[in-house]
């Protein structure tokens, strides 16, 4: 038995990947909120602890009312992988069959990411300014220097500042400026080819970590260590179809077992626990389909995920200090979906300004022609 979307030829449609992304960037903002609460169990992101599977069974035994908690924390980071897949599946469907030219390419893709960074970093300043009363020091001013270059997931103690999950920004450049050799090499050398990428990067990941392991920084936070999901997601598109056989899964549901025991398991658990997320949405995605106010929803969430993933990290705190005071699963709870609506309200306005900032610079910076458009209620 095998999972396949058979629709648009077997390719996932442009409503199949935002369904996805609706659920992977679900998952990043629960993990996000949830995890810096007070009795963490930590989580296998960047580096690896047995100690935190065996956090995350305690606390769930011992406090079963707050398993969604304890759940998301650890498990919640994977939503990454399905952004890390769904961002390789669909440039290849975009360049399969154009010639590409890296620096054209390049400015392509950090010209969409740009502006949301850079309005995500004033929303940081602004929030600072208001809550603590201060401006940027010299060492915040550094890191945002940094975040500007989109190459400070190199820099040691630097991937996690001013907001914890602009690492991602940093690494998917990475991903882009590699993207079109392994068009390249899958033009020359066919979709198996990237086979043999994916084990060689998982065995260097680990030579890396085991080896040399420079303080302050991951390989997963740069290129080496999440190639493996981009190329799979590379492979898939390359086949024409999402093929994922009930051995695979197995395989997959073994190695991502072990993953959360075993360091040697854990470098090949990122790529198990993507197969297995595959294999449960593209089962899920016709039920989901038969909800029309579920479909929407998680539509619509995937068409907004970059400004929600730029907003959530820096409005969680006050909320997480309100959770740790009353410390009770079901207020959590309750302030988490707090912390959802927050966001998406926040990300919404976020949109519209950088619409507004884009359609100004486009006019020539005129500001007769902004201030008609917000006159004429088009924002």
């Amino acid at each position: 038995m095998k999972a396949k979307l058979t629709r648009n030829h077997g390719f996932l449609s442009k409503n199949d990947t935002n369904i996805i992304k609706g659920v992977g960037i679900l998952m990043i903002i629960f993990h996000n909120f949830f995890h810096l609460i007070e009795k963490a169990t930590g989580e296998n992101e960047f580096s690896f602890s047995e100690d935190n599977f065996r956090r995350f069974i305690d606390f769930s035994v011992g406090t079963p009312l707050d398993f969604t908690r304890f759940a998301s924390s650890y498990f919640g980071h994977y939503g990454v992988q399905l952004f890390i897949f769904i961002s390789s599946y669909g440039l290849y469907l975009s360049y399969a069959h154009k010639n590409i030219s890296w620096f054209p390419f390049m400015k392509k893709r950090i010209i969409k990411l740009y502006p949301t960074l850079v309005l995500g970093i004033a929303l940081s300043v602004l929030i600072n300014l208001v809550q603590l009363k201060i401006l940027p020091g010299l060492p915040v001013i550094k890191s945002i220097l940094l975040k500007l270059t989109l190459l400070y997931g190199f820099v040691p103690n630097e991937a996690l500042t001013i907001n914890g999950p602009w690492w991602f920004f940093s690494l998917i450049v990475q991903l882009y400026a590699i993207f079109p050799f392994l068009l390249w090499l899958l033009r020359k050398a066919g979709p198996d080819s990237l086979l043999i990428v994916m084990f060689l990067f998982i065995g260097i990941s680990m030579a890396l970590d085991l080896f040399i392991g420079i303080p302050g920084t991951s390989v997963y936070f740069t290129f080496i260590g999440q190639l493996p999901v981009f190329s799979l997601g590379l492979y898939f598109a390359a086949r024409g179809q999402i093929k994922i056989s009930t051995t695979i899964l197995l395989m997959a549901l073994v190695i991502f077992s072990l993953g959360n025991i075993n360091q040697y398991a854990w470098y090949f658990s990122f790529l198990a626990v993507t197969l297995i997320m595959l294999k449960a949405l593209i089962w899920a995605i016709p039920i989901i389909r038969k909800f029309a106010n579920l479909n929407f929803f998680l539509e619509f969430t995937g068409s907004v995920s970059l400004y929600l993933f730029v907003v959530n990290g820096l409005l969680r705190h006050r909320l997480i200090t309100t959770a740790e005071k009353y410390n009770n699963p079901f207020i959590t709870l309750g302030l988490s979906f707090v912390f959802l609506a927050f966001v998406y309200l926040t990300a919404l306005i976020l949109r519209s300004l950088e619409k507004q900032l884009m359609e100004f610079i486009d006019s020539g910076f005129k500001i007769r022609t902004l201030l008609q458009k917000i006159k004429t209620n088009k924002y």
